[in-house]
Parts: C-alpha cells; sequence; structure tokens
C-alpha cells in the first residue's frame, strides 16, 4: 500500500481537531484559560486594594479624631486662603459674560482647591484630594464666596467626615468609588465575571439563548430550529410532522410541592383553598400545607386551571405539546429523553414504583436540551388540546388537554417523548376517582 503523503496526514488530523468535539474541548480549554487570566488580575486588583485600605485606616483617624483638631484647622485654613483667588477667578468669567453654571464653579473651585488642600496636612494626599472635591462640590451651591466663614467651612468638614462615621463605613459609603485603585478593581471583577460566564456557556450551553441569553434561575434554554415529532402513539395517534419553533426556556424539571406552596400563600386568603391540590390543607393561619417529606416532590393531582393560575403568576405560561416534546426529544427526535432504549434506572416509571420522587433523582437522564424528570414521576400538563389545538385559556365545555411524560404509574411505552394521553380540562383532580397523577412545568417565550 502507498504510504500516505505529509501533506495529506496533516489535512486529515486538521479535520479532527476541527471535529465538533476536538473543537468544543478547545474552546473549552481557551474559556478555562481565560477564567485563570482574569482571576489573576483580579486577585492582584484585590491585594492592591487591600492595602491601600490598611494604609489610609490610620490616616483617617488622625484626620477625624475629635482629641487632635489640628489636621482638621489646617484643612480649614487652606480652603478658607482659597476662598479669594476662587472669588476672583468667578468674577474676571462673569465679567467676560461666561455664564456661571454651577458645574463650571465646581470645576473652578476645584482647580483652586486642589492644591493647595492636598499640601495642608500630612494625611495621605487621596484624602485631601477627598476634601478638596466635597468641598469644592458643597461651596459651588453658593454664588457669593466672601460671606463664607471658617466657623461655615468646619461645618461642613464636619459634613465631610460626620462624626461617629468609622473608616470603613467612610470607604464603603462616600471614598472607594472616587478612587482608580477601587476602579480598577471593579473593572477586574467585571472581566472575571465575563471570563466564567463564557466558561458556564461552552459547559452548559442548553443554558443560553442565541444571542448570549441567560435562561433565568431553574430553566434552561430550547433553542429554535426546525423539530421532527411523532410519530406520535397513545390518544389521538399524530403523523410525524416537522414543526418550527423560536428558542422558550423551560423549566428544568416540575414544579415542587414546595414552589406550589408559595404560590398559594402569596394569593388571598379567600382563593386558596380552591389552589389546594388532593391531599392538602390549609392550616390555622390559612396557609398551605403538603403531606410531610414531599417539598421537593412534584405538586401532583393539580387541574389545569391551577397549573395555569401558577404560571402566570410566575411570569410564565404551560408549553404547548410541541414545545414540550422539543424539550424532551431535542432536534434528533429521541425516543426517551436520554437516548433511544429504555433503561429502568433512568426513570420513575415502567416498574413497580409505588409513588412520587424528587425532582432531579435520575441526574444522567437529563434530555438533550437538559430538562429532567421528563419520563415518568407525574404526567405533565401541556397548553394543547386533545387534537393539537394550542390553548392561552381553556374553552367552554367539555375539553380534553394533552398530557405527556407519563408517571410512576406507567407502563414502559408511556414514558417515550412521543406518546400522549389527554386529561379532562375542567376537573379538579380532587376526588380519588382519579388516578393519573398530573403534575406540570412551565415555560417563558424567549
Amino acid at each position: 500500500m502507498t504510504p500516505m503523503p505529509r501533506s495529506a496526514m496533516a489535512f486529515l488530523a486538521a479535520l479532527l481537531v476541527l471535529t465538533p468535539a476536538g473543537a468544543q474541548d478547545k474552546a473549552l480549554e481557551r474559556a478555562r484559560a481565560e477564567v485563570d487570566a482574569a482571576r489573576a488580575v483580579k486577585n492582584a486588583a484585590y491585594d492592591a486594594l487591600e492595602s491601600m485600605i490598611l494604609e489610609l485606616a490610620d490616616d483617617y483617624e488622625t484626620l477625624t479624631g475629635r482629641g487632635s483638631p489640628t489636621h482638621r484647622h489646617a484643612f480649614v485654613l487652606a480652603l478658607h486662603d482659597s476662598l479669594g483667588t476662587a472669588q476672583s477667578r468667578i468674577a474676571a468669567q462673569s465679567a467676560a459674560g461666561r455664564p456661571l453654571l454651577r458645574g463650571f464653579r465646581r470645576q473652578l473651585l476645584l482647580e483652586v482647591f486642589a492644591g493647595p488642600v492636598v499640601a495642608a496636612s500630612p494625611v495621605d494626599e487621596r484624602l485631601g484630594a477627598y476634601v478638596a472635591r466635597a468641598a469644592a462640590d458643597e461651596l459651588s451651591r453658593r454664588t457669593d464666596l466672601d460671606s463664607i466663614t471658617k466657623d461655615d467651612l468646619l461645618r461642613l468638614f464636619d459634613a465631610i467626615f460626620p462624626p461617629g462615621l468609622t473608616w470603613y463605613d467612610f470607604w464603603n459609603q462616600r471614598f472607594h468609588s472616587e478612587l482608580p485603585e477601587a476602579r480598577a478593581y471593579s473593572e477586574a471583577v467585571l472581566e472575571f465575571e465575563r471570563a466564567g460566564l463564557e466558561l458556564n456557556r461552552e459547559r452548559y450551553p442548553e443554558r443560553y439563548g442565541p444571542r448570549g441569553e441567560v435562561a433565568p434561575a431553574g430553566m434552561v434554554i430550547v433553542p429554535g430550529g426546525t423539530y421532527n415529532l411523532g410519530p406520535n402513539t397513545g390518544w389521538e395517534k399524530l403523523a410525524g410532522r416537522r414543526v418550527v419553533l423560536r428558542p422558550f426556556f423551560i423549566d428544568r424539571h416540575e414544579v415542587t410541592c414546595r414552589e406550589f406552596q408559595v404560590f398559594i400563600d402569596a394569593q388571598p386568603g379567600s382563593t386558596r383553598a380552591d389552589l389546594l391540590p388532593r391531599t392538602w390543607q390549609l392550616n390555622a393561619r390559612g396557609l398551605a400545607e403538603f403531606p410531610e417529606g414531599l417539598g421537593d416532590h412534584p405538586v401532583t393531582y393539580v387541574s389545569w386551571r391551577q397549573a395555569d393560575a401558577y404560571a402566570r403568576w410566575a411570569g410564565k405560561r404551560l408549553p404547548t405539546e410541541s414545545e414540550w416534546e422539543a424539550a424532551a426529544a431535542g432536534i434528533d427526535g429521541k425516543v426517551y429523553p436520554w437516548g433511544n432504549e429504555f433503561l429502568p434506572s433512568l426513570a420513575n416509571g415502567g416498574g413497580n414504583q409505588k409513588d412520587t420522587l424528587a425532582v432531579q433523582s435520575f441526574p444522567f437522564a437529563g434530555s438533550p436540551t437538559g430538562c429532567y424528570d421528563m419520563a415518568g414521576n407525574v404526567w405533565e400538563w401541556t397548553s394543547t388540546l386533545e387534537f393539537g389545538d394550542d390553548i392561552e385559556q381553556l374553552p367552554d365545555g367539555l375539553v380534553n388537554v394533552i398530557i405527556r411524560g407519563g408517571s410512576f404509574q406507567s407502563r414502559r411505552e408511556e414514558l417515550t417523548t412521543r406518546y400522549r394521553w389527554t386529561a379532562p380540562g375542567h376537573d379538579t383532580f380532587a376526588s380519588p376517582r382519579y388516578t393519573k397523577a398530573i403534575g406540570f412545568r412551565c415555560v417563558q417565550s424567549l
């Protein structure tokens, strides 16, 4: 066999490097390197800032100590002696016909005060510069500088450095924003956060939109595009179809009992009883209570109206059937959220399970879009009627709404991403005669 030319070998090697997996690994490595570099810059900026804070602390105590007013008086004298120069410059500008707006007066006063005030005391010049800026800002409000006395300036000094204000309070509330060292640290922190965000986007692309939109807490992003959905099994089987969806956010897991409890307790007391799922009750204070130990379990036996009310309260909505299937099956249309073969260890269903489990009990069973619990545990409401009509509000009359995903009670075939069933839209599900455990998750338009 003729040996492969070196140029061809190099070309093939380049192709291997540029495969999606190889490109993703390189992007992840590059993002990690940027995080490490940004962290080093941030830490260096923090060390410089911390060192300066410690250096200035003693000077602040010296300057503001009420037992030794020498430095305070030195600043006051420097300000008072500079007022004549400032008044003369303002008068000259006025005679030249220039409008004496406050911004102009502030800048002129700062130019006059800066040198004498900084030189007036042996404390760190950054504190002196702060006095000059604060005095210029306050005195620029006044048009007549001749009437300002030393007592006025002493009161001004006390306003700049309020009695009893500790160094760290002064630093945080007033001083730090004026310093280049603080700005450098803030910029380094922002750069570190930016690098961290890029690393996070490489690790978890399902959390980010096409323009870098970040999914709200507890949600992931389902990319927009063309999805091959179906062919569906179960109730009113639908043929395979191509559906174009815009990107949207969807809850990572089903709404839990604890989350639903927060929703009920946020409602007026007179409406809470109508929102209670089966087995829930109101306590003596009128607050919702669910059976002990189920806080992280999906809320179940909720009606469509209860689920819709929660979604609207949370600023979300119930997913359409197509959105639900796209989130569960991904672009490739997987049979189960995790792949094309059933694995009983990845779902609460398909066997002899007796009840719900906490959400995300199967960390390796995520869908291609990063959702969990889309096979088993509880059925999930959609906003699609049995014959395929998407709705925003439930129509009057006898209507059946599509539910998806199966539950802990379901057979294996009900746990596929393509299986659809229905439930009565207007029933309350409070009666034990309803045996299907139905919960829900929400979506939000991007």
